[in-house]
């Protein structure tokens, strides 16, 4: 194969050597430094009249909703005035786009509350909400401060040494499109043999699978079936390196197939992931956002996606029975006409809107946990971090009795008061387990953690100079920004996926030292 790059192999950056950055004018930075203290003023502003007037609930949590995300938008502004991450947003930087959701999913999304609550959130109250707003903002304050300081230089040598190993024997110059389709078909086998063997795909399937039982080779199928996406981020690399019509067709191809198997799945973060894996080398070539992309695709997730997905997950899975993925497939076609050709077009897109405010709406599980803790449940012991790279690191094929991680399934049992024969899981939060985990010292000190590791990832990985950074920002971005796992999953989720974005790495680029041809 030939190389495709624009950019010259040689003129990326050992993947050991944190790169340098460019700066902004210092106009431009102290502006922001301003800008950024104006919106902390008014965020502060909102909170202000908060026990001196006679607001109703309501009012207090609309209050600190917006104050939250003006909050954001704050901290936005100081990151951004960093040397690297002034362009981040287009370059996909995790601090910048950590930022932003937590803008829309723990503040924007909270204005729901402004109607009553339906289902579980009824247990939670008004106050609680109010409350872990107020713990939401600390939590943003102590993220941001730690994104700022960041990680000592000893443990920014060591991480950048860390990935040169990973790495070692690999250009940071990408295959064609022959890559592409590799890792896709690796990918597929490996959730085509889970489905095979387990008899499950996705949400499709035996729910008590997931919690009951866990298979020795289970970690190396999902591990494995990461590649489907990183072979999509090929393609993409490809098509907008070289413009060729073949390589677009093949992103279109992959995207396509890969958006139907996450729907057959019965999963909305597959079209979200497939979009990233667009978006990220997008970034990387072209060095900004693709604005029409990003439009189209909200459109098709709120217009095709949202409703599919609502209307797809009854029929697969009720309080009766539990179609096997041979039955979820044929059903898919006749679930698929009936969102393609709505009663009341005119309503899909306010309905998918308000739905989809109320799916990412965060705000419920550092409520409930605010509310719980420790008032009717003890604190947990901050040493379970600890323990949490142990259970990690060995395989399940030495550790027959390795527990099955399933927090969410019991955070919902041990908060909601849901049976164990409800297999849901409810989404305990960076930030809810942090405080679950001793109060606001533990929530303010583990964020200003969290803070910091997001810089050193974004002080690495930076795929407009080392497209190899995009397989770890695959894997990562959700993992950090969707802010849906607790600290203990996450912790635990870290080294299979550096594995596999470190594996996609490998497969994907070409090996150092075999001689190129123009």
């Amino acid at each position: 194969m030939t190389n495709r790059s624009k950019v010259a192999p040689d003129a990326y950056p050992r993947p050991s050597a944190e790169l340098p950055g460019i700066a902004e004018p210092g106009g431009v930075a102290r502006g922001r430094a301003v800008a950024a203290l104006s919106l902390a003023a008014v965020a502060a502003a909102l909170l202000l009249p908060e026990g001196l007037l006679p607001f109703t609930e309501q009012t207090r949590i609309a209050f600190a909703a917006v104050a939250v995300a003006i909050l954001c938008l704050a901290a936005l502004q100081l990151v951004r005035a960093l040397p690297g991450t002034h362009d981040g947003i287009a370059r996909w930087r995790i601090g910048p786009w950590y930022l932003i959701w937590t803008a829309i999913a723990f503040g924007v999304a909270s204005l729901t509350w402004l109607r009553p609550a339906t289902g579980a959130a009824r247990m939670i109250r008004l106050d609680s909400v109010a409350l872990a707003l107020t713990l939401v903002g600390g939590s943003v304050i102590a993220w941001t401060v730690g994104y700022l300081v960041g990680p000592t230089r000893p443990l920014r040598r060591l991480a950048s040494g860390a990935v040169a190993v990973l790495l070692r024997g690999t250009r940071p110059t990408v295959r064609g499109i022959g890559a592409a389709w590799i890792l896709y078909g690796v990918g597929s086998c490996a959730r085509l043999a889970t489905a095979l063997v387990d008899g499950r795909f996705g949400y499709v399937g035996d729910p008590a699978t997931l919690v009951s039982s866990a298979k020795p080779y289970a970690q190396v199928l999902n591990t494995l079936a990461a590649a489907a996406v990183f072979g999509i981020a090929v393609a993409a690399y490809d098509a907008f390196t070289t413009g060729r019509l073949n390589s677009r067709l093949t992103l279109a191809l992959l995207v396509s197939v890969e958006v139907v198997a996450g729907a057959v799945s019965g999963g909305k973060q597959t079209f979200i992931v497939s979009a990233l894996a667009v978006l990220i080398p997008y970034g990387a070539v072209r060095r900004r956002i693709s604005i029409r992309f990003l439009v189209v695709s909200t459109l098709l997730f709120l217009w095709i996606v949202m409703p599919f997905n609502a209307a797809y997950r009854p029929v697969v899975r009720d309080a009766q029975s539990t179609l096997t993925p041979a039955e979820a497939i044929a059903a898919a076609p006749e679930v698929l006409a009936e969102v393609v050709y709505p009663d009341d077009p005119a309503a899909v897109l306010p309905t998918s809107m308000w739905a989809l405010l109320h799916r990412i709406r965060l705000i419920d599980s550092v409520a409930i946990t605010a509310q719980m803790t420790p008032t009717t449940i003890a604190y947990r012991s901050p040493a379970e971090f600890a323990v949490a790279p142990v259970v990690a690191l060995i395989p399940r094929a030495v550790w027959p009795g390795k527990p099955i991680i399933a927090n969410g399934y019991r955070f919902s049992q041990e908060y909601y008061g849901f049976p164990s024969t409800i297999y849901t899981s409810s989404a305990p939060t960076p930030l809810g387990d942090l405080y679950r985990h001793g109060g606001l010292l533990v929530l303010l000190i583990g964020m200003f953690a969290l803070g910091a590791c997001c810089r050193l990832f974004d002080s690495i990985f930076r795929p407009e100079a080392d497209p190899r950074a995009m397989f770890f920002l695959i894997m990562f971005l959700p993992l950090v920004v969707k802010s849906e796992l607790d600290v203990y999953s996450m912790i635990v989720a870290v080294p299979a996926s550096v594995v596999a974005a470190a594996v996609g790495a490998q497969l994907a680029c070409r090996p150092r030292g075999r001689a190129l041809r123009a």
